[in-house]
């Protein structure tokens, strides 16, 4: 059992980000005294303590385990066939009589006791009852570390999945919950359940965090965020839209409400009979899961299937799309053709009069009937075959599952923070949700749990939006929700498009570049691997065409995603002469001439990518239906 000052340790719930490292520079070492260091639950790149079980000193084993060589015995007690008597060696170095002295030890300490045939009978009953038909199949015991330093151990697993827990001891709800829980406690369908106990646990530490107004978290997410870096770093347009909703609209009575709506999201849908909890014995194994269905969306997913059975990826994948959707008989015969199966989204219609439905994503998560999951956009298409990730270290040590990070950190005045009552930290860009990974039985099941709250953030999209700027982030959110891992990809995205003739070679990034979770043999890092042309189908199209499309890169020279150098880089979306909607990528102003003077914005030919990642994709893509424009 850990001490009770590690307990609380491991379950801080606030990130701690400190954002400095070595510098000469007075207003350099002001935020960057040290080099980055995360606490947060879901951080990839984590610092492990070496492993107390294994003996690294050279004389170690001879002191755990005392030899006739080491000048002591361990021989059994009589009084306890378990428990060994460490005894002085015989000082006669003769032989005989060393034997001697052993065969009456052995004699004295193995004389027969009723608490020995007690202990013989239990591993005769022991081994009949283990080799009985009777037993159930697969049987076997697990313990999480963590749960066996909160207490709560013994968890049970049998072939049919069934979860048995020891019943945790839930802290009293806060009576601000009174109006949503009267008797100040999770409904019963989580605590009387063992199947849920681990899920009644997570939920119950969820509703007891803080509650605070805006004024009383003010001070300590701005230590978290500095004014003079979140500024800067979030995406203004949301920033101008919603932060009044933020401090204004969202109050405690807000945060109290729309916490227990996350608790009766669970509940009712277990109530209709949903699984909300994943299951390593249930879905079909691994797949793809895509989303389209108007127009444009239909033809980019044709293309985004072309290309993987082009890459030799032979998993199954699904098309998710509105019930008013995909009524046309070719496109969807071509779609099955290529050994897609269409599947209509249930339970959920469109929005009128929104710029994006993008809460279709969520509920195709989890309603799909594969349990790990590869999610694609429509518009994203990998240089080479992604199957890969399923077996990288980054998703099987993460909680199975992982993101990718977008263009912007969150702001300390977003209420998101007191919603999910968490202190704003700079440690994570918001995600891009282009690309997922993800195993729904992962983190004991709770990846569906959060796949579910996430669905239903992208329901209720009227709020959760106001957050979130769009899907992406319910992902974050409900994982936190949860309090449990996922990781991150280790390099930050960089721009991927052309050079602006009508503007004297401005780059002009059409498409978010995503990179690899590992680094392949031959590389010195983690290469390019998705690219998700998300402002391409706003693109003007004058003299653009293959060959000329997919030309340069724009990133940072260092741009591992916790470097953070990179909360003074700036990515943004401008207006292109003759070309629309371009992103772009610098520093900031106010950047410090020490750190500008190592590290450096650069535009690259895609030719001198590492490894010739980009080699006849471009080619490729125009020949499987890729184009400029549509919507």
């Amino acid at each position: 059992m850990a001490s009770s000052s590690n307990v609380n340790k491991r379950n801080n719930l606030n990130l701690h980000i400190d954002l400095s490292s070595p510098s000469t520079s007075p207003s350099f070492q002001h935020t960057h005294s040290n080099a980055l260091a995360v606490t947060s639950p879901t951080n990839t790149f984590r610092s492990r303590s070496p492993s107390t079980s294994k003996i690294s000193h050279p004389h170690a084993q001879s002191e755990l385990l005392p030899t006739p060589d080491s000048g002591s015995f361990a021989l059994p007690s009589p009084s306890n066939p378990f428990q060994h008597e460490f005894l002085p060696s015989p000082t006669s170095p003769s032989g005989s009589s060393r034997k001697r002295w052993i065969r009456r030890m052995i004699k004295r300490n193995f004389h027969p006791t009723p608490l020995g045939y007690a202990v013989l009978l239990g591993l005769l009953l022991t081994l009949l009852y283990t080799f009985s038909n009777n037993h159930p199949a697969g049987y076997r015991i697990t313990t999480s570390l963590q749960e066996e330093e909160q207490g709560y151990i013994d968890i049970v697993e049998n072939e049919d999945k069934e979860v048995i827990q020891t019943k945790p001891i839930l802290q009293e709800l806060p009576s601000i919950y009174s109006e949503y829980f009267p008797t100040l406690s999770l409904p019963s369908t989580f605590t009387d359940n063992p199947k849920f106990y681990l899920l009644s646990r997570k939920l119950n530490d969820f509703l007891i965090r803080p509650i605070l107004s805006h004024d009383d978290a003010k001070s300590q997410n701005y230590e978290g965020c500095p004014r003079e870096l979140s500024d800067k770093l979030v995406n203004p347009d949301q920033y101008n839209g919603d932060a009044q909703f933020w401090i204004e609209d969202v109050t405690a009575q807000e945060i109290a409400s729309r916490r227990a709506g996350v608790i009766r999201w669970l509940e009712d849908r277990n109530n209709k009979g949903d699984e909300i909890l994943g299951n390593k014995g249930e879905g079909r194994g691994r797949g793809i899961v895509l989303t389209g269905g108007n127009q444009d969306t239909t033809l980019r997913t044709i293309t985004a299937i072309k290309h993987l059975r082009r890459l030799g990826v032979d998993l199954p994948i699904e098309v998710f799309h509105y019930s008013d959707e995909l009524h046309d008989r070719g496109q969807r015969d071509e779609i099955e053709a290529l050994g897609a199966t269409l599947r209509e989204a249930k339970g959920l219609e469109k929005v009128s009069g929104v710029w994006k439905n993008w809460q279709i994503k969520g509920l195709a998560l989890v309603q799909s009937s594969f349990r790990e999951i590869l999610y694609l956009d429509s518009d994203n298409v990998p240089l080479r075959s992604p199957v890969h990730l399923f077996d990288s270290d980054i998703y099987t040590s993460n909680g199975r599952a992982v993101f990718w990070p977008d263009l912007s950190k969150d702001h300390p005045d977003n209420a998101i923070w007191r919603l999910i009552g968490d202190t704003c930290s700079l440690n994570l860009w918001t995600f891009e949700s282009g690309q997922i990974v993800i195993d729904k039985a992962g983190n004991d099941g709770l990846n569906l749990v959060a796949l579910v709250i996430a669905s239903e953030m992208m329901h209720e999209r009227e709020f959760w939006f106001k957050m979130c700027g769009g899907d992406k982030d319910t992902f974050r959110w409900a994982f936190r929700i949860l309090g449990i891992d996922f990781g991150v990809s280790p390099r930050w995205m960089s721009a991927l498009g052309v050079r602006n003739d009508y503007e004297g070679g401005r780059f002009c990034g059409h498409s978010v570049l995503q990179y690899d979770l590992d680094t392949p043999e031959g590389f010195t890092r983690p290469p390019p691997l998705f690219v998700h042309s998300n402002l391409l189908k706003h693109l003007g199209s004058s003299g653009l065409g293959k060959g000329n499309l997919f030309t340069h890169i724009r990133r940072m020279s260092n741009d591992y995603s916790a470097n953070p150098s990179l909360n003074y880089a700036h990515s943004w979306v401008y207006m292109g002469e003759a070309r629309g909607m371009c992103l772009d990528l610098d520093w900031h102003d106010h950047t410090p001439q020490e750190l500008r003077d190592v590290e450096w914005p650069e535009t690259i030919s895609v030719d001198e990518e590492e490894g010739g990642v980009f080699e006849g994709f471009e080619e490729g893509w125009f020949e499987e239906g890729g184009r400029i424009g549509g919507w």
